[in-house]
């Protein structure tokens, strides 16, 4: 919805809409971005593929799989996987390989278990915030690992 439409709903002006917007995606952890369906592309399988490193080459896979253009999310994680990623494939070719000769080849790997999605049950960006975990926004995010404190 553009800035224009949102101010004429909420009875201000377009600029300061776009001010607080602005000040919003700056301060309080709001990130406007377009979003791709991945089917609309032909990327139509959706994978998770947990991955358990050789500890001295987490950091040097974590960013050979982060550049990898079907990763679409990439975390460190506790349990039996040192990762998880999300990836997208067109074909199973496409995804065999991904999973044998982009992933399976990188040095460190030492297994891999992953997990074709058969049918997504909930998939969404708009979420309320559980008022249990309420409160200010710290300085550092899990998701996004830099100061997002204002500036003097």
């Amino acid at each position: 919805m553009s800035s224009a439409k949102i101010a004429e709903r909420v009875g201000l002006s377009d600029r300061t809409v776009r001010r607080r917007i602005r000040d919003l995606e700056k301060y309080r952890g709001l990130k406007v971005v377009p979003v791709i369906d991945p089917d609309s592309i032909g990327l139509s399988t959706c994978i998770y593929v947990g991955l358990s490193v050789d500890r001295a080459q987490l950091e040097a896979v974590a960013l050979a799989v982060r550049s990898m253009p079907e990763v679409r999310y990439l975390a460190h994680t506790t349990g039996p996987w040192d990762l998880l990623a999300e990836a997208f494939v067109g074909s199973r070719e496409h995804m065999a390989d991904f999973i044998l000769s982009s992933l399976g080849k990188l040095p460190g790997v030492r297994k891999s278990e992953t997990f074709n999605v058969l049918r997504i049950a909930k998939f969404g960006y708009e979420w309320d915030i559980p008022q249990v975990v309420a409160a200010p926004a710290s300085e550092v995010s899990i998701a996004h690992p830099t100061d997002r404190s204002p500036s003097s």
